[in-house]
């Protein structure tokens, strides 16, 4: 509810319980979020840039491949990875588990893709898709 713009008061409202509730609520579920980010970027050794805990999303740097990487959690599919390259999408034997996660994590973040986006291989698919949940970065 909150990733839909919906004010504390709203949520309450919603769920039938206090504002204050809500924030506690938040507060945990914040940390839980950015524990999950910042070991999944560790474990990757990803270097963090940026976190949006909103959001679930966190922006990093990977010295290994030499680019960016964005780390998202999102309830539906868990923590995933999500290098910035252009692959060779079409002849990885994970294209269509790839296309199904970024599918599912526009569709989570209420992010309208045209059928041409759909269209795309993944990691083209992943920039646009990544552009609109995080200010500034290009597709």
């Amino acid at each position: 509810m909150r990733r839909d713009g919906s004010s504390l008061a709203e949520i309450a409202r919603k769920l039938g319980i206090t504002r204050q509730a809500v924030h506690k609520n938040i507060g945990i579920v914040d940390t839980l979020v950015s524990q999950t980010l910042k070991s999944v970027a560790s474990a990757a050794k990803i270097d963090i840039r940026h976190i949006d805990l909103d959001k679930g999303i966190l922006l990093g740097y990977s010295y290994e491949t030499e680019n960016r990487v964005i780390v998202t959690f999102s309830t539906r599919h868990g923590a995933q990875i999500w290098h910035h390259h252009s692959g060779k999408c079409l002849e990885c034997a994970s294209n269509d588990s790839c296309m199904s996660l970024l599918l599912g994590e526009a569709e989570e973040r209420g992010i309208a893709l045209t059928e041409k986006e759909k269209m795309m291989p993944p990691t083209d698919l992943a920039r646009a898709i990544f552009s609109k949940v995080i200010p500034g970065l290009e597709p």
